[in-house]
C-alpha cells in the first residue's frame, strides 16, 4: 500500500495506524501548546472558547476530531488495545523528541 503524498512510500500492514496516530498526536500536542498560551489547558474547553487570532479553538477542534477518526478507524481494525499504545507510543516519541530540541 503507498500512501499519498509521501513519496510513494510502502507502507506494511501496521504502519498505517502508526502513521495516524503519529500525525494525531503531533496534532494534539500543537493544540495542546497552543491552549496552554491561553490559559485553557484542557482540550475539550479549549475546543469551545471564542475564536481568536492565535487559532487555538480551531487547533484544539482539528485535533480532537482527527483523534476521533483515528479512533474510529484504528478500533475496527485493531482494536482499543493496540490504537491506544499506538497513540501512547507516538506520544513519546513526539516528546523525546522535542526535548533533544
Amino acid at each position: 500500500m503507498a500512501l499519498a503524498g509521501c513519496g510513494g512510500s510502502h507502507l506494511s500492514v501496521d504502519e498505517p495506524a502508526d502513521f495516524g496516530a503519529d500525525v494525531v498526536v503531533r496534532s494534539m500536542v500543537v493544540a495542546q501548546q497552543k491552549c496552554n498560551a491561553v490559559g485553557v489547558p484542557d482540550l475539550y474547553e479549549c475546543a469551545e472558547v471564542p475564536p481568536s487570532p492565535a487559532g487555538e479553538r480551531l487547533a484544539a477542534r482539528v485535533a480532537l476530531d482527527m483523534y476521533q477518526v483515528f479512533q474510529q478507524s484504528c478500533y475496527e481494525t485493531a482494536g482499543a488495545g493496540r490504537c491506544e499504545a499506538l497513540v501512547d507510543a507516538a506520544y513519546q516519541k513526539t516528546k523525546a523528541q522535542e526535548l533533544r530540541r
